[in-house]
């Protein structure tokens, strides 16, 4: 009955030993993929960095655009109603539009 429990043991550890050695060429698997993954994104990250740059400074630039577009777009709107206004300063204001206060006021003195 000893010697049963001796050969069981010793199964047990074969087994064991077996399965720890099994273990530790996993992790080394892993752990040389993950090197390598590490040294690819080493070797990636300033190419990325200059990518993101790039883009970066395009978007500046658009957006820069827009702004002098829409900075564009509000002189001449403001160039467009002070020439109107102008305007209907010396007809005395015969480009008024009809229906409101000045327009009735208007018909009245004629």
């Amino acid at each position: 009955m000893v010697w049963e429990v001796g050969v069981g043991f010793l199964l047990f550890s074969v087994f064991a030993a077996f399965t720890l050695l099994n273990m530790t060429r996993s992790l080394r698997t892993i752990e040389a993929i993950l090197t390598l993954t590490l040294d690819e994104a080493r070797l990636a990250l300033p190419e990325l960095r200059h990518s993101l740059q790039q883009i970066d400074d395009m978007v500046t630039g658009v957006n820069d655009k827009f702004t002098a577009a829409d900075r564009a777009m509000n002189a001449t709107s403001a160039a467009i109603t002070g020439w109107r206004d102008r305007i209907r300063e010396r007809l005395g204001g015969l480009g008024r539009r009809r229906g409101g206060p000045q327009a009735s006021q208007h018909r009245e003195e004629s």
